[in-house]
C-alpha cells in the first residue's frame, strides 16, 4: 500500500510539473478519479465508476473535455481568495464493464483559489448531456457532478 501511495503522488506531481496541472475528484457517477490539464484548455481524467446492474462493481471511466471559456468573477486583490469559473464540452467512456457507456456532455463549474496556496484550488463542476449503452442499445439524459481539489 505505501508504495501504491507514493506511485500516486509521483503521478500527480509530474502532472503538475509537465502538464500544466492536476486534480483529485469525486462525484458522480465516478466516484474517485484523478485529472491532468494542459495550458491549452484540455483535461484528461481516469476514475472510478460503479455499475449499473452491480453498485458493488466499479468500472473505469476515461474522459476527454477541452474548457471553452473561463474567467474570473470575483478577486479581493491577493487578499484572501479569487473566484473563477469555467466552461466547456466533453465526452467519457465507461470502459472494463458489462454494459459499456459512453456520454458527451457540457460542463460549467467553479473554482475557488486561496492566495496564501495560489498553485492549490477547490472546485466544483456540473456536467449535463446524453449517454448511450451498447448492451442494450439505449439512451438516456446524463448529468454529472465533481467535487475535487485542483494542484497547478
Amino acid at each position: 500500500m505505501r508504495n501504491f501511495v507514493f506511485a500516486f503522488f509521483l503521478t500527480i506531481t509530474g502532472g503538475v510539473w509537465a502538464i500544466g496541472g492536476a486534480g483529485l475528484y469525486g462525484g458522480w457517477p465516478e466516484v474517485f478519479g484523478i485529472q491532468f490539464v494542459t495550458e491549452q484548455g484540455w483535461r484528461m481524467s481516469v476514475g472510478l465508476a460503479p455499475e449499473r446492474a452491480d453498485p458493488a462493481r466499479y468500472s473505469v471511466a476515461v474522459s476527454l473535455d477541452l474548457v471553452l471559456a473561463a474567467g474570473t468573477l470575483y478577486s479581493d486583490g491577493g487578499e484572501a481568495v479569487d473566484l473563477a469559473y469555467y466552461a466547456g464540452a466533453g465526452a467519457t467512456a465507461s470502459l472494463l464493464r458489462a454494459d459499456p457507456e459512453v456520454n458527451g456532455h457540457a460542463m460549467l463549474g467553479l473554482e475557488a483559489y486561496f492566495t496564501a496556496m495560489k498553485s492549490v484550488g477547490l472546485f466544483a463542476e456540473m456536467q449535463l448531456g446524453q449517454r448511450f449503452w451498447f448492451t442494450p442499445l439505449s439512451t438516456r439524459p446524463y448529468l454529472g457532478f465533481r467535487l475535487g481539489v485542483s494542484l497547478r
